[in-house]
């Protein structure tokens, strides 16, 4: 198969940028060839798949909305429109870009990695495989508009819930009818498509992001032995969604039971920039330690230093850190609309509600069992991953799609 493709691929980033590199990788290693498109500046796909044969890079570059949107940058709101409409034009170049090489070269599909598709490329299927459904952000802005008052002023509040509206209005949304199929991680992620977005379900697959297994591993095998700590992580963008609020109040009102709890806390404040005052007023300092940014290779050792790992996010398609604390043995406590919840296993506590003292029982369960020597089986936590996130797993489920969508668009157009 001759694929089109664009997205967000970076072997060093984060984690969807690397699972989409592993997958970039696994596509050429299956036989496929892929033109890939991007800025080489912003997308620079030439350290994830070297000198392959079946790779071409076609470069795209919006010379003239980039150097508005860097002259821009600091001035309030006219940076955050600036800053739009430079993705809106680079994404029109990529489609522009995409139709006039497929007019000379007759793709068999388009594969936009980490995204939605921004535009038809006529004679071929768009297949997104998106990081989940647009907009969670913008919602718990909305939903969360009284503690983002609380902690920033009523000015910087109403500017995020203006942002929020714009992001949730035909103008900042993705148009769905360029994408003749979606991927998404998880069934969380499926719903909200169809439910919030009209998506028809037949037009929705399935399949969560690949892991590095071999880089996200077990090193110590053994079962957890008895001691008093439990080492607990978070892990991940500090933002209104991710509920960190949720994970404090609920790690204080244990150590004030007198709870032997250390705490962890990975990720850079984002959006809203006074966030970081819920950490910085934890009445437990000493038994908090928060890391605003970690490059990527030194998240497996820094799991497997810690006991579990606490993902109490609202409207999580799929939780890469999750999945990656999985297949380094941990247990993991997900929220209610975590779209994780699809891959877990009895070592692992899927939430019932949001609720503060929801959290706590579970993490009080966990605690017992760590006392116990019982906390978790690495064994089963790792099956379990590469039961669902071996890219070679994923990479039958992602082929078979690809497939079945350029067969079905064949017969239909």
């Amino acid at each position: 198969m001759f694929l089109a493709a664009t997205g967000f691929v970076c072997e060093d980033g984060g984690s969807v940028a690397s699972a989409n590199a592993l997958m970039l990788t696994s596509l050429l290693s299956l036989g496929h060839k892929v033109d890939f498109f991007s800025k080489p500046s912003f997308v620079d796909p030439g350290p994830v798949v070297g000198e392959h044969s079946l790779f071409h890079h076609v470069p795209v570059i919006n010379y003239v909305s980039d150097g508005v949107r860097r002259c821009c940058s600091k001035v309030p709101l006219v940076g955050k429109l600036a800053s739009f409409n430079d993705a809106r034009r680079y994404n029109i170049l990529i489609v522009d870009a995409i139709n006039k090489e497929q007019k000379r070269k007759g793709y068999d599909a388009v594969l936009w990695m980490g995204d939605y598709a921004r535009g038809n490329v006529r004679g071929v299927p768009s297949i997104s495989f998106a990081q989940g459904p647009p907009g969670t952000d913008a919602r718990s802005v909305l939903s969360r508009f009284h503690e983002i008052r609380k902690l920033s002023g009523a000015m910087v509040a109403l500017k995020w819930h203006l942002l929020a509206k714009m992001r949730l209005s035909r103008m900042g949304l993705p148009n769905f009818t360029f994408s003749d199929h979606i991927i998404v991680g998880s069934g969380q992620a499926k719903s909200t498509l169809q439910e919030v977005y009209g998506v028809e379900s037949k037009r929705i697959s399935i399949i969560p992001y690949p892991i590095d297994l071999a880089n996200f591993n077990v090193i110590d095998p053994d079962e957890c032995t008895a001691e008093s700590q439990l080492r607990i992580i978070w892990l991940g963008r500090v933002v209104p969604r991710k509920r960190l609020d949720l994970f404090l109040e609920a790690t204080a009102l244990l150590i004030r039971e007198g709870l032997n709890l250390q705490l962890t806390i990975v990720g850079g404040i984002g959006m809203v920039p006074q966030y970081k005052k819920m950490i910085e007023a934890f009445e437990f300092q000493e038994q908090l330690n928060w890391v605003p940014s970690l490059p990527h290779e030194k998240i497996p050792q820094l799991l497997r230093d810690h006991h579990i790992l606490v993902q109490p996010s609202d409207e999580e398609n799929f939780g890469s850190s999750v999945a990656e604390a999985q297949a380094c043995g941990l247990p993991v406590v997900v929220g209610k609309t975590n779209g994780n919840a699809d891959y877990l296993c009895s070592q692992d506590i899927h939430l019932s509600d949001d609720k503060v003292d929801t959290l706590a029982k579970a993490l009080r369960t966990a605690y017992t069992r760590k006392q116990n020597g019982k906390l978790g089986n690495k064994g089963e936590s790792r099956a379990n991953a590469e039961r669902y996130f071996d890219i070679r797993v994923v990479e039958k489920q992602l082929d078979q799609t690809l497939d079945e969508t350029t067969v079905k668009y064949r017969l239909t157009h």
